[in-house]
């Protein structure tokens, strides 16, 4: 395994170069037998792999699914109209891009597509689909036809009793295509959801620690009965089948009287195989959240992908963002750990992780390649007007690094050490929404709601701060990348999360009564809570991308009493301001629980200026 330590040692270095385009790329001869320039796109390595047992070469026959990203011509084009859109005041505030719109100003030239599908199925692979903005590429072949076609070597490895296959060399790309990254060349990556124990309902002398229903967190969450989304779509991103999914929701939406969301499935082309139930809990807690939050919503819609891998969990975003009469607002209550795009002394330091070879598990978070082409399609998807939800993760201050199957317990509930955050939570153009504990009376009125010990947050340590979350007062860790920079921190709200074991919310799974819990709940009740703020907008395409709203309102003094309850109250079981491991709450914003829980009705006024 020599030369898999030699090919991490290149990919570190070509992470550490700061001269190096944002691709990561390096360059390398040509391509055999065309006689073209070539790249490396080094960020496609899995780091740590050296540390995994080796079964020796992949079945050459099986199939892997690939999401290829092609790099729009003008980022900063389209940084400066997110931001001019947000803006009140501005001609363009609140003129958000249609899907179409958006392709003619900002996608790839159709003749660099034109190029990379050539090639691409020249080497015998097969496109399934190109995004609207012709930057995304949905791409299958088996390991030998991508082996000979990248120049990669997939071999079968085992680590901790997981069996997958990966790479051993990073692609080799043409240079005149501009690939910019290639995610799904090993099994081993990909997004995980926290095991659930079930919760008991207990109220004693007026003080409930159990479930709490949707009609009581309308009132907890001060939701006003005038706008229950009405106008507006919900979508959740799940993976498998969802056949149980609907049923379960009938039955919950028949227990506690709400009204049936009409529901649509759709898939990403090119995929198959939609039979896993493993993560049914899951999915019924985020449908079950999001329109019992927004019980009149017009339609709930459901990206399903056919599984959790990154490049499944991009097709499904892909999906959203590319679909013209797709919802404003999405929820993903699945998460792993953030990219780390430098290997260095410093890191090593912090996250505990050794400088080259990260033993695996951990080099699975580490390894994380996606979120570069994930920031590529929310961007677009903030630019029109759309929110992605997501659950910051149950692992406290820590990130999942521990391998998890679909529904496994890698993430949470339990620290693990590591401390950077979950991706896509923690990612510029997504809202990222921890948890708390919250006890009513019975009847609707909080008794007590603090932060959950295992809610995910913390600072980023890589990403400035985007625009909107700057000056923001408790925003203080540095960029570790640039320590003249404060960095992105999550989380950015939260709401219900309970404890998982004797606080979470009703839920219908298989049939019966259920209960659910953890930031996987939290979000989706954001999405709902959101879906009722943009029911009551004055205007057709809503309030755009979360986050601009939530910290403008957040961050001035009177509206913030309005709007949010903030959630600083002690831990019950120490007495010490509630923690996640690393970071505490406090007044105001901070780490774990962001601005808080909504007042639902004060975001109404002060977002939509109606009810006030």
């Amino acid at each position: 395994m020599k030369s898999v330590r030699h090919l991490t040692l290149v990919a570190a270095l070509g992470l550490a170069a700061t001269a190096l385009p944002a691709t990561l790329a390096s360059a390398a001869p040509g391509l055999t037998g065309l006689g073209l320039p070539s790249l490396t796109v080094t960020r496609n390595l899995l780091p740590g792999l050296a540390n995994a047992s080796d079964l020796g070469v992949a079945p050459a026959a099986h199939v892997l699914n690939l999401q290829v990203t092609l790099p729009r011509p003008n980022p900063s084009g389209e940084q400066a109209l997110l931001e001019a859109e947000h803006a009140p005041g501005n001609p363009v505030y609140g003129q958000f891009l249609s899907v179409d719109d958006f392709a003619a100003r900002f996608g790839v030239p159709q003749s660099k597509v034109d190029q990379t599908t050539s090639w691409l199925t020249g080497g015998g692979l097969t496109v399934a689909s190109v995004s609207a903005a012709r930057d995304q590429l949905t791409v299958s072949g088996t390991i030998a036809q991508i082996d000979s076609l990248m120049k990669t070597s997939t071999r079968s490895f085992t680590s901790n009793g997981v069996a997958f296959v990966a790479n051993t060399a990073a692609p080799v790309v043409p240079v005149s295509l501009g690939i910019t990254n290639i995610v799904g060349l090993n099994t081993l990556q990909r997004m995980s959801v926290p095991a659930r124990t079930p919760s008991q309902d207990t109220c004693q002398a007026g003080n409930c620690t159990g479930s709490t229903t949707p009609k009581d967190l309308w009132s907890v969450y001060q939701q006003p009965e005038a706008w229950q989304g009405q106008g507006q779509k919900i979508a959740v991103f799940g993976a498998g089948r969802t056949d149980d999914v609907i049923s379960d929701l009938r039955t919950f939406e028949t227990k506690f009287g709400l009204p049936q969301v009409p529901t649509t499935v759709v898939h990403p082309q090119g995929q198959t195989g939609f039979t896993d139930d493993s993560g049914l809990q899951e999915w019924n807690i985020d449908t079950q959240a999001s329109t019992g939050m927004a019980p009149k919503a017009d339609e709930l819609r459901l990206y399903f992908g056919s599984d959790l891998s990154d490049a499944s969990v991009g097709a499904m975003m892909s999906t959203w963002a590319n679909d013209p009469t797709g919802p404003m607002q999405a929820n993903a209550s699945f998460g792993e750990c953030e990219t780390v795009p430098i290997v260095s002394p410093i890191v090593a330091a912090i996250t505990g992780t050794p400088l080259l070879n990260p033993a695996l598990p951990v080099g699975l978070g580490l390894g994380n390649n996606s979120d570069a082409t994930f920031n590529q399609i929310l961007s677009q998807a903030a630019i029109e007007g759309r929110t992605l939800f997501s659950s910051t993760g149950d692992t406290g201050s820590s990130c999942p690094v521990v391998y998890a199957a679909i529904i496994g317990a890698g993430n949470g509930v339990l620290n693990q050490v590591v401390p950077i955050t979950n991706s896509p939570a923690d990612l510029p153009n997504v809202v990222g929404v921890g948890g708390t504990v919250l006890y009513t009376d019975g009847a609707g009125r909080r008794t007590r709601e603090y932060g959950w010990a295992y809610s995910g947050g913390g600072s980023t340590l890589f990403t400035t701060a985007p625009s909107y979350q700057q000056g923001t007062p408790g925003l203080s860790i540095p960029c570790i990348t640039d320590p003249t920079k404060v960095c992105r921190g999550i989380s950015d709200v939260s709401a219900q999360s309970g404890d998982v074991l004797t606080n979470g919310y009703s839920i219908i799974s298989g049939g019966q009564a259920a209960n659910g819990g953890g930031t996987s709940l939290s979000s989706p009740l954001w999405a709902g809570m959101w879906t009722r703020v943009q029911s009551a907008s004055s205007t057709a395409k809503g309030n755009g991308f979360a986050n601009y709203s939530l910290y403008r309102v957040g961050k001035d003094p009177v509206t913030y009493a309005r709007d949010f309850f903030d959630v600083s109250s002690t831990d019950v079981a120490t007495g010490l301001p509630a923690s996640n491991g690393a970071y505490f709450t406090q007044p105001g914003w901070d780490y774990v629980t962001g601005f808080g829980t909504p007042k639902v009705s004060g975001l109404i006024c002060d977002i939509d200026h109606l009810g006030c």
